[in-house]
């Protein structure tokens, strides 16, 4: 799956999980809240109410039976009929009796912590009331009917969450599947079939059948304009091959009477060059609008056999200029592509070079993964550089220099855009221009 489109699916996940990390953690504040008020607050309260009931009922009634319960138990002892305290109510453990009137809080007797609880009404004297609490029995009971129904619906939200997340996983499942399609989907390549959504539609709810309704219909449109554009692009090449081959037969004509004179036989010359570059123009432009020929192929062609061809095209072009013009081997470059679109590219950057260099040398660098078109040229700012692959730009300094029409480095990005080949641009004012296409991919 696309990255992009992962993407989408990671981010739906983290949202899910985010849900799922805030519910737990709500849901353990919420059982760790219950705990403390169940343990802490209500034993407390409990305790401290049973003291002051009894005290109470013993203003009454000296003979007021000490607290017993299955949970509770009292225990009354006098500090003032003994300072050492030898006088002890029968049963209160020893750790009990060692804790200051007004203590709460569990205290470690044998295996058990019940929560001791010591009240004494009058601090210099009278009496202490001890309740030893067993409050291990109401932790049990806040586990039971606290904890284990929060824990519960904890695993319940867990599932739900888990559910909804399937279920928007199912709902954007073909929206991301149709986003695949039609990224990777060719339009207008050569014996390219129609758009074909009919897998899409079984995996589709009503909302996303609405919008490949509304791409088939799209498609249709698209189709019929490509097809309107292949039946010009096919009319346009007869109607404009015609009359150039009518002109390149007359000028075969005049070049050979021998009674020419120089001025006429250069003359002669500029024309063959000029019609030249407009019938390799028209090919290339027609080429890219027909678009079948660019189609990537399995065939791998070594550059450094056919780059010494192409350079030969444009070598009566650099020595009009008094240019030196060569080609530095590196290394042996093999490239998955016709050669139709190899030639196009390097013969673009030669004219393109050739027309921006008044003196010095234009070098053609095959490396390793890469070929370069190198040369001593005018050079581009910075601000150029910018806009030098949008068809027609030209510089200030460009027009001045040369005849060109603006659309070389333009054919060239959108040829090696089409093959996923990286493209760079080095160039300093008054110093020249280096191009270079990478093929890692090749």
């Amino acid at each position: 799956m696309n990255i992009r489109r992962t993407k989408l699916m990671t981010k739906l996940g983290r949202v899910v999980a985010l849900q799922v990390v805030l519910i737990s953690v709500a849901v353990a504040a919420g059982i760790y809240t219950t705990n403390t008020i169940i343990e802490d607050f209500l034993i407390t309260e409990a305790l401290e109410n049973e003291a002051a009931h009894f005290w109470q009922l013993r203003e009454t009634n000296p003979d007021q039976a000490l607290p017993n319960t299955a949970n509770l138990r009292g225990y009354l002892v006098d500090p003032a009929a003994d300072s050492s305290l030898a006088t002890t109510a029968e049963g209160l453990p020893a750790e009990a009796l060692l804790q200051s009137p007004g203590f709460i809080g569990r205290v470690a007797i044998g295996d058990d912590s019940p929560t001791v609880y010591v009240s004494q009404p009058d601090p210099a004297s009278g009496p202490r009331l001890y309740l030893i609490f067993a409050s291990e029995e109401v932790s049990q009971l806040a586990l039971y009917f606290g904890i284990l129904p929060l824990s519960l619906a904890l695993l319940i939200v867990y599932g739900f969450s888990f559910l909804t997340y399937r279920l928007s996983h199912r709902a954007i499942s073909p929206i991301v599947k149709l986003a695949d399609y039609l990224e990777d989907f060719r339009f207008g390549g050569y014996n390219q079939p129609a758009v074909d959504l009919s897998d899409l539609r079984a995996l589709a709810n009503v909302e996303v059948d609405v919008m490949i309704d509304a791409i088939d219909s799209f498609a249709e449109r698209l189709d019929t304009f490509i097809e309107r554009e292949r039946i010009f692009t096919r009319d346009a090449s007869h109607e404009l091959r015609t009359p150039i081959a009518v002109f390149k037969g007359s000028l075969d004509l005049l070049q050979r009477k021998s009674d020419r004179s120089e001025d006429d036989s250069k003359a002669f010359a500029r024309m063959r060059r000029t019609v030249d570059d407009m019938e390799g123009l028209i090919e290339t432009l027609l080429l890219l609008a027909r678009g079948e020929e660019v189609e990537r192929i399995d065939e791998i062609r070594c550059l450094n056999d056919l780059v010494p061809g192409f350079v030969e095209q444009v070598a009566d072009l650099a020595d009009a200029r008094g240019l030196d013009l060569s080609i530095d081997d590196q290394a042996q470059l093999w490239v998955k592509a016709p050669t139709r679109v190899i030639q196009i590219i390097l013969i673009n950057l030669l004219r393109n070079a050739i027309n921006y260099t008044q003196q010095g040398s234009v070098v053609v660098r095959i490396s390793k993964n890469a070929i370069s078109v190198i040369d001593t040229g005018i050079g581009m700012s910075p601000e150029e550089l910018q806009h030098a692959f949008e068809p027609f730009y030209r510089g200030e300094r460009s027009r001045a220099t040369s005849m060109g029409h603006g659309l070389g480095l333009s054919i060239v990005r959108r040829l090696v855009h089409q093959f996923d080949w990286p493209i760079r641009v080095q160039s300093n004012v008054g110093k020249g221009t280096e191009v270079t296409i990478e093929f890692f991919d090749s």
